[in-house]
């Protein structure tokens, strides 16, 4: 009962699923100051930091020469599949006519705290969390966002984290070296930001 309980909050909380959770939450709680009251500005962020990242799901299971890579192979793609949407999704910022401040800072955390993990996990081999970073980088930014009403997401990130442990995917060191990645460029951005 426990793995299964862990594997529904492991799988709840991917990192495109918290994504689309928080904006979500941003275009519910001010549409006007967090988009500019623009529905577009709301789907081009679920477009690029939601629907291109799990795309890396739809690719492992769908190829066999992904799928035989088992979890491993689907790790990586995520990684691939998540940096692109956000390289893109900070491109198509240069494009708008009026991105905001909100907009802006959420982009760049999960571009920087992607691109810092990467390189930890591919050139340092240190299985960083992509699910302990993608929980806490977006919680901290929603509560600069939204205000410290939202403090209580922040019970998500031990949750999303044993879950975690429960699988035995990611060790706390693992998991405390994701968390704290998005934790810090998150806070740094948003302080610069906001």
């Amino acid at each position: 009962m426990r793995q299964k309980i862990a594997y529904l909050i492991s799988t709840l909380f991917t990192v495109p699923m918290v994504a689309l959770l928080v904006f979500t939450i941003m275009w519910v709680d001010n549409s006007e100051e967090n988009f500019n009251g623009n529905f577009y500005y709301y789907l081009n962020s679920i477009f690029f930091f939601t629907i291109v990242p799990l795309c890396a799901y739809i690719v492992a299971r769908s190829f066999p020469k992904f799928k035989a890579g088992g979890r491993e192979v689907e790790r990586k793609l995520a990684f691939v599949f998540g940096i692109v949407g956000y390289v893109l999704g900070n491109i198509s910022l240069m494009f708008m006519k009026k991105p905001t401040r909100a907009m802006i800072g959420l982009y760049l955390s999960y571009l920087i705290s992607a691109l810092i993990l990467a390189f930890v996990n591919k050139v340092l081999r240190f299985k960083a969390s992509g699910h302990a970073c993608g929980i806490t980088g977006p919680i901290v930014a929603i509560n600069f966002i939204a205000g410290i009403k939202m403090i209580y997401l922040a019970l998500l990130i031990p949750l999303v984290m044993w879950s975690r442990l429960v699988l035995k995917r990611h060790d706390l060191k693992q998991l405390l070296a994701g968390a704290t990645t998005s934790f810090f460029v998150t806070l740094i951005i948003m302080i610069w930001i906001y």
